[in-house]
This record gives structure tokens, sequence and C-alpha cells, in this order.
């Protein structure tokens, strides 16, 4: 299930990707050619499904490149939408982001690598490492991208509009 500004998306039990809601930017629209798919991302206007294949499918408003899926990406395995940028987590753990950069959202730390889950806010991205650690990058204007002291040992994380959030292996969430 992926949650847009106005859309909603989903993929049934045979991999079809379903979608409700608002569609003045055809964000609604899944292509007639998209393959069985394994996962959606729902940003702003626009929507992204990960095919069995690994392949990423964009469709809807393109006005920031957020629909421009990097020719080359291949072997992904998870999907993150911010509100008109992108993110890849590859299966080799590194990742790949595309669409509006007017704050860094899309500017990958390099060497970042070992990363098992990834998040997008409105102007910020996240990365979760396999040792537990977390990395963010793209705008702080409202300390998003701001850690907390100590901040380890986490198991999950996620991005809304302006905020941050982690929950670490006790459970417990930091903001």
């Amino acid at each position: 299930l992926a949650l847009g500004t106005e859309h909603r998306l989903a993929v049934n039990g045979v991999g079809d990707v379903i979608a409700w809601g608002e569609n003045e930017h055809g964000q609604r629209d899944v292509p007639a050619s998209l393959g069985q798919s394994v996962a959606v991302a729902a940003g702003d206007v626009y929507s992204l499904a990960l095919e069995a294949t690994g392949t990423v499918i964009a469709w809807g408003a393109n006005d920031d490149g957020q629909c421009d899926v990097p020719a080359e990406l291949q072997d992904v395995s998870h999907l993150a939408t911010g509100t008109s940028h992108s993110l890849a987590l590859l299966s080799d753990g590194t990742v790949v982001a595309w669409g509006i950069n007017d704050a860094g959202q899309c500017d990958v730390p390099p060497g970042l690598t070992d990363v098992i889950a990834i998040a997008a806010g409105q102007q910020h991205s996240l990365a979760l490492k396999l040792n537990g650690t977390v990395e963010a990058w793209g705008s702080n204007d409202l300390g998003q991208i701001q850690l907390p002291d100590g901040l380890q040992h986490i198991r999950s994380i996620g991005a809304g509009r302006w905020h941050s959030l982690a929950v670490d292996t006790d459970g417990i969430v930091h903001a």
C-alpha cells in the first residue's frame, strides 16, 4: 500500500497494481504494459511500481523529473517517494535517487553502502544501514535530517513531509 497526497496504490495477490483517488495528473493511470509488480510507491502526484523483474515503472506528473527513471537502473529491491523525488534501493545495498534536487535530497552520500531500507520526505531522504545506523540528507530547515544523538540499533525508518522517524530494536520511536 502506498499513500500519495491525493491518491492511493496497492498491489494485489497476483501482482496487479490497483489505484484510486485523485487523477488530475494521471497518477492513477496504471500503464497497461506494467508487468507483475511486487511493490508500489506514491509521490505527491506521481506513482512508481517495482516489477517482479526488478524494473521500476513511473507515471503521473513529471514536472521535476520524478518519473524519469534512470535508464541503467536495475536490480531494485525497494522504492521510496518524496514529494517530487524518488529513491531506489538496489539489491547490492546502494541507493539511486532522481527527480527534483532543490535541497540536495537526491545527493546520495558518497560511499553509502549496506543499506537495508529507505524513506523520503518532501525535500529529504533517509537510509537505514545494516549496522542499525541512519544516514540522512537533503533539507534540514525543520530539523528533519538532524539525527538524535546516540541514534543506533534502528530497525525501521519513515519520513513525513517535514519530519523523520526511526524505531529502535527496543521499540522506542525517535523523532
